[in-house]
């Protein structure tokens, strides 16, 4: 876990550039979000990742006073919160959401609404500060909420004493619900009837 990471790109000359976690998590949502997008808690412009492959961008906890023909080409936003998003289930390719669950008054509920509007194969992008003794880590709030989470990263920085945490999360796979519901019955001491364990002595499954 640390605070910095230096990056190099291939036309800087080998000058390494140092990012924080805002800017690494500005790049890496630039990168994955693609399609329908929404994005959560953005408080400017410049928090903005810029964005590649949108086909929509909807803005959820957005400033008011920024303007419609400031944003980006695409975009529109939306006048809602993270705990009662109005969009219909599974509408988003992506989801890319900064400290929603950690300003939310209800994370569980905020994780919840997340989860239903990402589509299957989509994936949310989180930046969060980390749970205290008072609060609930929001990771696992979006795992309680039904999302597998991945590559989970934690750093601080000055300028944000408390722990930041951001990851990606997405719905589980078949295999994965699969693989799950197979220990499930092992720890039960149930039978399994896969190819796996279908050659195993009697007594052993």
């Amino acid at each position: 876990m640390t605070e910095l990471r230096a990056l190099a790109s291939p036309g800087d000359g080998g000058v390494r550039t140092t990012l924080g976690p805002l800017a690494r998590f500005r790049v890496q949502a630039a990168r994955r979000a693609s399609g329908r997008v929404l994005d959560i808690g953005a408080r400017r412009l410049a928090d903005l990742p810029d964005y590649q492959y949108l086909g929509h961008l909807a803005l959820v906890e957005f400033p008011s006073e920024v303007s419609e023909s400031d944003l980006p080409l695409r975009a529109e936003k939306i006048d809602a919160n993270a705990e009662h998003l109005p969009f219909p289930d599974r509408s988003f390719d992506a989801v890319v959401s900064r400290f929603a669950l950690s300003r939310s008054a209800n994370p569980a509920l905020a994780a919840r609404e997340i989860a239903r509007v990402l589509r299957w194969k989509g994936h949310l992008l989180f930046l969060e500060a980390a749970g205290d003794a008072r609060r609930v880590d929001p990771v696992t709030h979006l795992r309680i909420s039904g999302l597998v989470t991945h590559d989970i990263e934690r750093s601080r920085t000055r300028a944000h004493p408390r722990w930041l945490v951001q990851g990606i999360a997405t719905h589980p796979s078949a295999q994965y619900e699969r693989e799950i519901a197979w220990l499930l019955g092992t720890a039960r001491g149930g039978n399994h009837d896969d190819e796996e364990s279908s050659g195993l002595p009697q007594g052993s499954q």
